[in-house]
């Protein structure tokens, strides 16, 4: 009898594991393969630069031209900052998720500015769907996404990288 307790407790554990390593693996894949690099900047609503981020729905490239290497993202290809509501705003690294080697930037696809493209891959990303590939290219990775806080007039962009 004692034999049969331990086995219904060792069966129930192995389901349990189980269904948790199958749920686990349902996920759908957040990772990131695009490494670290420090960001830090703020820009204004103001500035006739990024004017066009008075609009929801629209987006700007900032690089290093504009405040230096704290602004210009992995392997110096720039950020997406793009207006998704009156108060949220999403800041993207350019580099395609494809192949983090063959070392490209992603494009805007004007004039929406709804999805940045990869001139490489062909891969399409949603800036409205935090960055996440369509299935029409080989991507499989959202674009990395950098930390936004709005005062109402600045954009303040970073990452916890340091």
């Amino acid at each position: 009898m004692k034999t049969l307790a331990i086995f219904s407790k060792l069966l129930i554990f192995l389901v349990f594991s189980n269904c948790f390593v199958l749920l686990q693996s349902c996920k759908k894949s957040t990772g990131n393969i695009i490494p670290d690099t420090f960001v830090d900047f703020t820009i204004s609503l103001n500035d006739p630069l990024f004017i066009d981020l008075n609009s929801i729905g629209n987006s700007v490239i900032v690089n290093s031209s504009y405040f230096g290497p704290n602004s210009s993202g992995y392997k110096d290809h720039g950020i997406i900052i793009y207006r998704a509501s009156q108060t949220e705003f999403y800041a993207f690294d350019r580099t395609c998720t494809w192949e983090e080697n063959l070392d490209q930037a992603v494009e805007l696809d004007l004039p929406a500015d709804l999805s940045a493209e990869c001139p490489e891959c062909g891969s399409h990303y949603i800036l409205p769907s935090y960055g996440y590939p369509d299935n029409d290219g080989p991507a499989q990775y959202p674009l990395k996404n950098y930390n936004t806080q709005f005062d109402g007039t600045n954009i303040w962009v970073y990452n916890q990288f340091k």
